[in-house]
């Protein structure tokens, strides 16, 4: 088999009878090289299929047809937050309110870890969270910050607020002493959506 798992002339020929040679330069080997070869192109064809119905590989229309089949506009945007978009959506379907989907759908959208971001409670609040330690290196744009906050706000269970949204900023700075050089790393935190306004 090749690296992706395909059946070559090779493996077709060692499934034959012993008594039938399977030799590469034999008759058999060349009637059974036109079946691979029309084997090779039907994979070959349902591969292609395959990348064009994943959200990570589709790209043009094909990626206009998963938008429309998870209910998302192109409204102009480029292949790669139209893309953003999609997972997005999907990943929030799939979202069940609790703190753990919550932080998988944040993590798997930006393409962050687990461990990275937390999410608890308000303190003397019930009926709030907080998502806080979001890593701020995820998000490259304005319009990406705020689909992740749309899409944590449309994902908790009803009757429960998102309070405070924190993405963290890691600032990487050189201290010069002396006549020695120092790495250091200064945590910055950068706090976005101020409590919503109860009406």
């Amino acid at each position: 088999m090749d690296s992706n798992g395909h059946y070559e002339l090779s493996d077709l020929l060692n499934e034959l009878p012993t008594p039938v040679t399977n030799d590469l330069d034999s008759v058999m080997a060349f009637v059974w090289s036109l079946l691979a070869n029309d084997m090779e192109n039907a994979q070959s064809t349902v591969d292609k299929v395959d990348k064009s119905r994943s959200i990570d590989e589709a790209a043009g229309r094909w990626l206009d047809k998963l938008g429309a089949d998870w209910g998302v506009n192109r409204n102009g945007f480029d292949d790669n937050f139209y893309r953003f978009l999609i997972k997005t959506r999907q990943l929030a379907r799939q979202t069940d309110g609790t703190y753990n989907s919550l932080i998988h759908l944040i993590a798997d959208s930006l393409g962050a870890k687990y461990s990275e971001i937390n999410v608890e409670p308000v303190k003397d609040e019930s009926q709030a969270i907080q998502v806080t330690n979001i890593p701020a290196e995820y998000i490259d744009s304005q319009r990406k910050e705020a689909m992740v906050l749309s899409r944590i706000r449309g994902s908790v269970v009803a009757g429960v607020r998102v309070a405070r949204v924190q993405f963290q900023k890691v600032a990487r700075t050189k201290l010069y002493y002396g006549m020695a050089t120092r790495k250091t790393q200064v945590i910055q935190s950068k706090m976005t959506v101020p409590q919503e306004e109860e009406a």
